[in-house]
C-alpha cells in the first residue's frame, strides 16, 4: 500500500488459522521523521508479540503521529490476511 510518505508492505506467517508473526518488509523512510514514525508503527504492530498477533487481525490502534503509515499497514495486513485465507 502506498501513502504520501512511501510504500508499506506487510508479510504474515500463519500456523493453522492463527497469525503467529507479522513483518513489515517495506516502510516509508524518505525523511528522518518518516523513518522514526515507521519504526514506531513497526515496533507496535510487528513481531511475534506485536499487536497483529495479539489481535489476530487488522483491527489495530492508530500510532500517534503516524496516521498515514498506520492506515497503510492495516490495509497491507488485511490484504495479506485475505490471501492467506485464500
Amino acid at each position: 500500500m502506498s501513502n504520501e510518505f512511501g510504500n508499506v508492505q506487510v508479510q504474515i506467517t500463519v500456523s493453522g488459522s492463527r497469525i503467529v508473526d507479522a513483518v513489515a518488509v517495506e516502510l516509508p523512510e524518505k525523511t528522518a521523521q518518516s523513518a522514526r514514525r515507521s519504526e514506531d508503527v513497526n515496533s507496535r504492530y510487528s513481531g511475534t508479540s506485536g499487536m497483529v498477533v495479539a489481535r489476530q487481525g487488522a483491527d489495530l490502534d492508530t500510532v500517534s503521529g503516524a496516521t498515514a503509515t498506520s492506515g497503510s499497514y492495516r490495509q497491507s495486513l488485511q490484504a495479506a490476511i485475505d490471501r492467506a485465507r485464500g
